[in-house]
């Protein structure tokens, strides 16, 4: 079964991660930082890595997606993001800079579990497809919301 390291700062929301991931029969190593989830990198492979944006400490989740791609880990490491800012700038950075998956918090337990199996099941190639239909899509509306906010 898959592996999945859960990046997630609050205790609660990991562990609900983690216990409904393991439902699944998924291998869930969890971290509670950025500095434990680098540390865990080493301690992989990962099949997927599920990172909150607002860790405490000095590492953020963007952090870790840096430090991801910089060890050479995305062909092998899906990501999916995390976080309870639902801002576009936020969103379209996050398609800009290659993650596979965004969700917001909160979040509804059964859909999140679908969005891992989703993103587990599609290859390289559909998550790069789709990314791009959603950084297009979500540009178009960011651009709408410009426009209609100037007048």
């Amino acid at each position: 079964m898959a592996r999945i390291l859960a990046v997630e700062d609050d205790e609660a929301i990991r562990e609900l991660i983690k216990y409904a991931l393991d439902q699944y029969g998924y291998d869930v190593t969890e971290a509670a930082n950025g500095k434990a989830a680098i540390d865990m990198l080493d301690r992989g492979p990962y099949d997927l890595v599920i990172l909150d944006l607002m860790l405490g400490g000095k590492i953020s989740g963007w952090d870790v997606f840096e430090e991801i791609k910089k060890r050479g880990l995305r062909d092998d490491t899906k990501v999916i993001i995390m976080t309870a800012r639902s801002q576009e700038a936020e969103i379209l950075k996050g398609w800009r800079v290659g993650v596979d998956q965004y969700c917001t918090k909160p979040f509804d337990l059964d859909m999140f579990v679908v969005t891992v199996q989703d993103v587990l099941l599609s290859t390289k190639q559909q998550l790069d497809r789709q990314r791009e239909a959603e950084l297009r899509k979500t540009e178009l509306l960011h651009l709408v919301d410009t426009v209609f906010l100037e007048d």
